[in-house]
């Protein structure tokens, strides 16, 4: 049975391989721009490999409301975070085999002036998904007029897209009411992700980085590395 799959998560910052795995399998993606920014969370900061272990890479914000949406955050108006930010990747990747050829590009998207955070966010999902080889149907979820919430919420959004299925991830068990999707005739697909190996710098191989991680390792053999993920 064939089904149209909705895949519905926040815009994160350079997100890992198993957010992109999602993508492969899914017909539309709706960006949850509306709901609370989380401090500690994904969507201003990942992992990279340095030369010791991993390192956060993140985004300085502007000063807001701890209720902000994620649409409504800032880039920090003090620029200097992101040299660096271009200096660490430079100091991570710099040997890297496709170093040359991703580092101009993601340079060009921090040079860019972007403003809000989730318009940043999206320059560089767009680029990765570019070296990915994926093309998927794109909307947002504040672009639809849905008052509810919760999961309430998310089944409302996977109809406005005449879904039939949901696809999400386990951190999502404790709080997904499967039972309100069944009712409503759509099918709750659970994410089953094994993290592939791939040429990586700095000693034996760490997995569950940023995706940035990939493109700088592998450039345009990316796209196979993710596929590899849907073998078997």
């Amino acid at each position: 049975m064939s089904y149209v799959t909705v895949y519905i998560h926040q815009p994160d910052f350079v997100p890992y391989l198993g957010f992109f795995q999602r993508l492969l399998v899914s017909q539309h993606f709706i960006l949850l721009d509306d709901v609370q920014f989380i401090r500690r969370g994904w969507q201003h900061r990942d992992r990279i490999k340095g030369r010791n272990g991993s390192v956060w890479l993140t985004l300085s914000l502007r000063k807001g409301d701890y209720r902000q949406l994620i649409t409504e955050v800032e880039l920090s108006e003090d620029t200097n975070w992101i040299d660096d930010n271009l200096n660490l990747l430079r100091e991570c990747y710099g040997k890297a085999v496709h170093f040359s050829e991703i580092f101009p590009q993601v340079e060009g998207i921090y040079r860019a002036g972007h403003r809000r955070m989730i318009e940043f966010n999206c320059a560089l999902l767009n680029l990765v998904m570019e070296y990915f080889d994926i093309a998927i149907p794109i909307s947002r979820a504040s672009e639809y007029d849905i008052n509810a919430t919760g999961s309430a919420r998310l089944l409302a959004l996977v109809q406005a897209k005449q879904g039939d299925a949901y696809l999400t991830g386990t951190g999502s068990r404790d709080y997904l009411d499967e039972e309100m999707f069944r009712t409503a005739g759509v099918q709750v697909k659970w994410q089953d992700f094994k993290h592939p190996a791939y040429p990586q710098l700095h000693g034996d191989f760490e997995p569950m980085l940023s995706c940035i991680d990939v493109l700088f390792n592998c450039g345009r053999d990316a796209a196979g590395v993710l596929r590899s993920t849907l073998n078997g």
